[in-house]
């Protein structure tokens, strides 16, 4: 995406919303002690980068959405002089109290709502990034998502179950080499389409291998919860 953001670079709410929650149902299916980086909660779909960025994607009723975060080093539209209102002239329809809350606080860098298209406050000449690019542009992307989702939930998280004192650690090694591979090799896209058409199951994560300690009924039960799958209601927050 372009710094600042512009509207027409966005996919569909519900794209963006499954990318989100495809990922976010992936990550519950492996254990974890530490906080998630992709969560489905009654506020919206967010990614957390666990350094204080943070978006969120909130389905409304009636087709529309709002997607809001900040990048605390690239959003600058949070410190200018005279401050600009990223809420000014925003649609009565959006959780405005919430947002204002936010931006009060220094934690809003951007707001985009949808009601048909994208849309966004005009934004003055220097205001050369607005952070979405940063944050929310690793899921436009798609293979950016994949990559960064295999980094770090596959990669890092399952990599860190790994003992090299085991006796089959070399054996254990190759397994997520090959498991790294297949997700890169379109297994994860292949998921990704799976929850788009709302068809996710557990046949969905067959590709994980027998190797690991997953909890795919937890992914399954996220997965419903976001209206990933054929019986799940998709979540739509009434207006304001």
């Amino acid at each position: 995406m372009r710094s600042p953001g512009s509207p027409e670079e966005l996919p569909t709410p519900w794209e963006l919303w499954v990318r989100v929650a495809a990922m976010a149902a992936l990550e519950r299916a492996i254990p974890y002690d530490g906080s998630s980086s992709f969560s489905v909660q009654a506020r919206g779909a967010t990614h957390d980068d666990g350094g204080g960025n943070v978006w969120t994607l909130r389905l409304i009723e009636g087709g529309r959405a709002v997607l809001h975060g900040c990048d605390h080093e690239m959003s600058g539209t949070r410190l200018l002089k005279p401050p600009l209102d990223l809420l000014a002239g925003a649609p009565e329809w959006l959780p405005l109290a919430m947002l204002d809350s936010l931006q009060r606080g220094l934690e809003l860098g951007f707001v985009y709502w949808y009601d048909g298209r994208w849309d966004r406050v005009a934004y003055p000449a220097e205001v050369r990034d607005d952070g979405i690019a940063s944050t929310v542009g690793r899921a436009v992307a798609l293979d950016v998502l994949v990559q960064g989702a295999t980094d770090v939930l596959l990669g890092y998280r399952l990599g860190e179950t790994l003992d090299e004192d085991a006796d089959d650690y070399d054996e254990a090694e190759e397994d997520l080499d090959a498991t790294i591979e297949r997700a890169l090799g379109g297994a994860l896209e292949e998921m990704i389409q799976q929850a788009r058409e709302r068809e996710l199951s557990a046949a969905s994560f067959a590709w994980l291998g027998d190797r690991w300690d997953l909890d795919i009924d937890a992914a399954l039960q996220l997965a419903h919860q976001a209206g990933l799958t054929r019986d799940g209601p998709i979540p739509q927050a009434p207006p304001g």
